[in-house]
């Protein structure tokens, strides 16, 4: 209940099971493109959702060496 979910004419998912359960959302590294989005509740400090970040994209680099990782910071309220 609340949750949101994306939808078209061949199913649904929601942020959940997005990259685990749905095999055309699943994240595979001869992907083309990915996008990860990072979200967090005003009792996180930004520097901890800054260094969530920072991780990820270190994560990323080391399973696919070369790969291209541009970050944007989106602030809303």
């Amino acid at each position: 209940k609340g949750e949101v979910i994306w939808r078209d004419d061949v199913g649904a998912t929601c942020r959940r099971w997005n990259w685990r359960q749905g095999t055309r959302t699943r994240l595979e590294t001869v992907g083309g493109r990915m996008w990860f989005i990072l979200e967090s509740l005003s009792a996180m400090p930004q520097e901890a959702l800054e260094e969530a970040a920072n991780m990820l994209m270190s994560g990323l680099r080391e399973l696919s060496p070369g790969c291209e990782i541009y970050k944007q910071n989106i602030m809303v309220g």
